[in-house]
């Protein structure tokens, strides 16, 4: 810093000690002309890296317009006083890894001298207690379990900027995972991987949900696990990905967490303990998720059948009854009943009418729409919501429930086979103002029609009168 030899040995031989990052500059050409051994082991740059205070900050900045909008700016503001005030900011290492730092710096005749903390473990500390309470809140409010998984997904992300992170969920009646959030990966590729069954050489994710294992791909392009997927990596623009199993506090496999990265990477320490924090922070997210699911299942739907329950149904029914009356789209309602159920419990016991019950929900749900809503709303009595059909279709429905319903059967606990009907009434809304009991009562009143008719057929409730099909 001085013309004497000695000196500036002296000044280089003291900031070598210091273990702040500290360099010095030309204030006139900008040229970096020292930087002392803690700047080195902070950024892994040499002397001969950096040449000027413009082209190393472009070099090392999150984004090429951060040196033009943020730096040179803060740096035009206190070129003449003696020391600039703190600025915090993103920058890259040498090797790609990121810091947090702190920097300032001061003029002495025509150097500027720079002096670099490194904030990166208390701006992470920071950051993910804010997200993990950010995560908390939106389980406490029953946010979507896709909002709060990207909420996790974009803190890694932040936390490394040149990693690509997703959340898949493991479907376990499919053995497949699903996809839970992967908000910077383009929609082809989401859609190839929803839905991909678990197993041996299915990419990283699929490989580490089989395994129950982490999996490392340094090299996506040259590793049997990824064989069959190179075709979508290179659509994605990855070349390596880490993937964690995801598992619940009792050990069960709720999905996965895999960090991408666009060229071929070898995970480091730091890299191993943030996919340990994403794949817990998942894990509390779905689990808490899934009880709150749980409960509501519990709240709505009817625990043998797993269709919706009598509360559900006349609460949806009330919604879109309303909706129907605004917007003048036409609604119809099925009520079904099971021919004789008393006698197939009196002749083959309770346990042999549940599983009656539990088919004529599976056949139900295999040929109703998704939109259309199925409940059982006592006993052995069904009540069905199809939205947007006119009377026609409806009828049509009615008659394929009952043909299908006949011809299935089960078995019962001493291996006889049982078949089984039932019989259907169907009401539309009239125009008009009509409640959910008006409609309701009038599916009713054809459904005992049906009954008094000799079972096993579709009754239509009719303004006058009711019509057999």
């Amino acid at each position: 810093m001085k013309d004497s030899q000695n000196n500036e040995v002296r000044l280089e031989d003291i900031l070598n000690t210091t273990p702040i990052a500290v360099s010095w500059s030309s204030l006139s050409s900008g040229r970096i002309e020292y930087i002392n051994k803690a700047f080195s082991e902070l950024f892994g740059f040499v002397l001969g890296d950096v040449l000027d205070t413009e082209s190393w900050f472009l070099r090392v900045s999150p984004q090429p317009a951060y040196y033009q909008n943020v730096i040179a700016p803060w740096i035009h503001k206190y070129r003449d006083n003696a020391s600039a005030h703190d600025l915090s900011a993103t920058l890259f290492c040498k090797d790609n890894s990121v810091r947090h730092i702190s920097m300032c710096f001061s003029t002495i005749g025509d150097k500027q001298l720079w002096y670099f903390n490194d904030i990166t473990d208390h701006w992470v500390a920071e950051e993910r207690l804010r997200a993990r309470s950010d995560m908390l809140e939106m389980v406490a409010k029953s946010s979507a379990l896709k909002d709060i998984l990207n909420v996790i997904v974009k803190q890694i992300q932040q936390e490394s900027p040149l990693s690509l992170c997703s959340v898949l969920l493991f479907d376990k009646d499919e053995q497949c995972l699903r996809l839970g959030a992967a908000p910077s990966f383009p929609d082809v590729y989401n859609q190839a991987i929803d839905g991909v069954k678990i197993g041996l050489n299915v990419g990283s994710c699929g490989t580490a949900a089989y395994l129950g294992q982490r999996v490392i791909v340094e090299d996506i392009y040259d590793h049997p696990y990824w064989a069959d997927y190179i075709q979508l990596a290179r659509q994605a623009e990855v070349a390596a990905c880490w993937s964690d199993p995801i598992m619940s506090s009792k050990g069960d496999l709720l999905g996965t967490f895999a960090i991408y990265k666009r060229f071929s990477s070898t995970p480091s320490e730091k890299d191993f303990e943030l996919i340990n924090f994403a794949s817990n922070l998942a894990s509390i997210a779905i689990e808490s998720f899934r009880a709150q699911e749980a409960l509501q299942k519990r709240a709505y739907f009817d625990h043998l059948t797993e269709l919706a329950n009598r509360g559900y149904f006349f609460q949806q029914c009330e919604t879109l009854l309303n909706q129907s009356r605004e917007k003048h789209f036409p609604l119809a309602i099925l009520m079904m009943d099971v021919d004789h159920f008393k006698k197939v419990n009196d002749e083959f016991g309770h346990k042999t009418g549940d599983l009656v019950l539990q088919m004529l929900a599976q056949m139900s749900l295999s040929i109703l729409r998704r939109d259309d809503l199925i409940a059982r709303i006592g006993g052995e009595e069904f009540a069905i919501l199809l939205p947007f059909t006119e009377k026609d279709e409806a009828i049509r429905i009615a008659e394929q429930l009952r043909e299908s319903i006949e011809s299935s059967m089960v078995l019962s606990l001493d291996h006889q086979e049982v078949f089984f009907t039932v019989s259907l009434g169907v009401a539309c809304r009239q125009d008009g103002d009509c409640t959910v009991d008006d409609i309701l009562n009038k599916a009713d009143k054809a459904l005992y029609q049906a009954k008094a008719a000799g079972r096993n057929c579709v009754f239509l409730a009719m303004p006058q009168s009711n019509t057999l099909f």
